[in-house]
């Protein structure tokens, strides 16, 4: 109990955040959503912490998977923004074109996306992922299948 007691206002939310993660298999909505503002929580009272970006990465896919792509994008671009030299940027630039594209139905501002994605990371794992989002932007299923079917015929 001591220990505990002992913790910094930091240490302690961190820890909170720890034992939410840890509840958060379960799909829950209550404890996505509680989470969620626990993340965003801390990257706002710890903006220099080196754990903010991810979680606000961490807030951002949550956000997105409780129907709030906006809220995705606008922590994306924080990510992007204020953390350009984090590990956690290349994934949320990926991930706001993705939103664009699958969540709000934005096909210009996910093809522009998806192209700051390609030539910012040209390197990036994720490239080829780009590069296929780019070509299917805004085609339905059946039209991403013929063009499959098309090229397997030449």
């Amino acid at each position: 109990m001591a220990l505990i007691s002992c913790q910094s206002p930091k240490e302690k939310q961190i820890d909170r955040i720890k034992s939410l993660e840890a509840s958060d298999s379960s799909f829950n909505v209550n404890i996505m959503n509680e989470l969620n503002n626990a993340y965003i929580d801390f990257t706002e009272k710890y903006p220099d912490d080196t754990h903010t970006p991810e979680y606000l990465l961490k807030a951002a896919q949550r956000s997105s998977v409780l129907g709030k792509p906006n809220e995705s994008i606008a922590l994306f671009n924080k990510i992007i923004e204020k953390y350009p030299n984090s590990n956690f940027s290349e994934e949320a630039l990926f991930l706001k074109a993705y939103t664009y594209e699958n969540n709000l139905n934005e096909t210009d501002k996910a093809k522009q996306t998806y192209e700051d994605f390609i030539h910012k990371y040209p390197k990036s794992q994720l490239v080829e992922d780009a590069k296929l989002s780019l070509q299917n932007v805004g085609k339905s299923p059946e039209e991403i299948m013929e063009g499959i079917t098309d090229k397997d015929e030449d």
